[in-house]
């Protein structure tokens, strides 16, 4: 009886050694993984393109991403936030950093940007970010003539629309309006491409409208 009792014994102590050496294991496993967690921010509905996030876009979630994945941590809610959304963003998907970008280089519904590299004397020397100028396409000039010294003859096809600047990249030796610069427009989507054209063609100048006072 005696030897029974002390195999009994011998056995529950056994048992006993491995329960908690599973228990030390599973510590293990979940503290590893609840390291591994990061606070991430998480698109929380869908978000077209376009639109100025807020913050009932996003919402923080805790997951198992790795450091080499491209992600957006929690913390930098604010910095996202009043930022616009440049892709479709879905529900439920991880936010990246290359998803949100500045609002003044998305334009709103209807319009859109065209890039213009002017010279001097097309363009006013004090031009800057959010004048509202006439965009002047002028018109085609003969083979071999500098179409910005060019002035258009009377009765000519030039026209205009309506733009409005976004930014001014001036020439970094030259002082703006004696070098060039390159002017990023805002323009009405249906004037975008014949702006464009008339751009790379060099056949536009900017006049700065008046502003009501």
């Amino acid at each position: 009886m005696r030897e029974g009792s002390r195999g009994g014994a011998a056995r529950r102590a056994l048992v006993g050694v491995l329960l908690v050496a599973l228990s030390v294991a599973a510590f293990v496993v979940v503290g590893g993984e609840r390291e591994g967690r990061r606070e991430l921010l998480v698109v929380a509905r869908d978000v077209p393109a376009g639109r100025v996030l807020t913050v009932q876009d996003l919402r923080p979630v805790s997951v198992g991403a790795g450091a080499g994945v491209d992600v957006v941590a929690a913390g930098a809610v604010d910095a996202v936030v009043g930022r616009v959304a440049v892709v479709p963003l879905v529900a439920g998907s991880l936010l990246p950093p290359g998803a949100v970008g500045d609002a003044s280089r998305v334009p709103p519904a209807g319009q859109a940007m065209v890039g213009a590299a002017l010279k001097a004397g097309q363009y006013p020397p004090e031009l800057a970010r959010g004048d509202g100028v006439s965009v002047i396409l002028t018109a085609a000039s003969p083979s071999g003539v500098d179409p910005a010294v060019s002035a258009p003859s009377t009765g000519s096809s030039a026209r205009s629309v309506s733009g409005l600047v976004v930014a001014v990249q001036g020439d970094e030796v030259d002082p703006a309006g004696a070098g060039g610069v390159v002017v990023s427009l805002q323009v009405a989507e249906g004037d975008a491409e014949t702006v464009a054209e008339a751009a790379a063609a060099g056949r536009v100048a900017l006049v700065v409208r008046a502003v009501s006072r």
